[in-house]
C-alpha cells in the first residue's frame, strides 16, 4: 500500500511538460489493478479509498472521484482474478485494458456531473491510452518487487 500511496504522489510531480497533468498516467489504476490479481490481501480496499482521496487532494479533483475509481477498479479486478491470475501477461494486460476503460469513462462522467457541464472527453481517453500502454512497463516493476520484496 506504500507502494500504491508513493504512486499517488508521483501523480502530481510536475516535469515541465504543459499539459502534462491533465494525461498523467493513472499509476494508482496500474497499481490497483496488478496488487488486485496478484496479491489481493496487501491491498485492502479501506487502504485504497484512503489513497484515493490522497490523490484527489494533491491533484486537486473533487474528494472521493479517485477513492471510487479505484474502489470499483479494484472490484471488478477482484472479480476477475481467477481468469487473469493463470494466465500469459498479455491476456493480464487485455484484462486490463477492458476493465480500466469503463473505471475512466465512469471518472470522466462523475467529473462532468460534479462540474456542471459535459467535459471534453479527449483528456480522459488520452490518459486512458497512456495508462494502458504505461503498464506494461509498471507492472514489470511490481512483477520484480513481488518477487524480491513482499514474498
Amino acid at each position: 500500500m506504500v507502494l500504491t500511496a508513493m504512486l499517488a504522489v508521483l501523480s502530481v510531480v510536475t516535469i515541465g511538460i504543459p499539459g502534462y497533468a491533465t494525461v498523467v498516467p493513472g499509476y494508482t489504476a496500474m497499481a490497483t489493478f496488478y496488487w488486485a490479481v496478484f496479491r489481493p490481501d496487501l491491498q485492502p480496499a479501506s487502504a485504497l479509498f484512503l489513497i484515493g482521496v490522497l490523490q484527489d487532494i494533491l491533484t486537486g479533483t473533487p474528494l472521493g472521484l479517485t477513492a471510487v475509481s479505484l474502489l470499483l477498479l479494484h472490484a471488478l479486478a477482484l472479480s476477475q482474478r481467477r481468469a487473469l491470475i493463470t494466465k500469459p501477461f498479455l491476456l493480464t494486460w487485455v484484462g486490463f485494458m477492458v476493465i480500466q476503460l469503463p473505471v475512466s469513462i465512469l471518472a470522466w462522467l462523475m467529473m462532468s456531473v460534479l462540474q456542471f457541464r459535459l467535459i471534453g472527453p479527449e483528456p480522459a481517453m488520452f490518459q486512458y491510452l497512456v495508462t494502458v500502454l504505461g503498464f506494461p512497463v509498471v507492472a514489470w516493476l511490481f512483477v520484480r518487487l513481488h518477487r524480491y520484496v513482499v514474498r
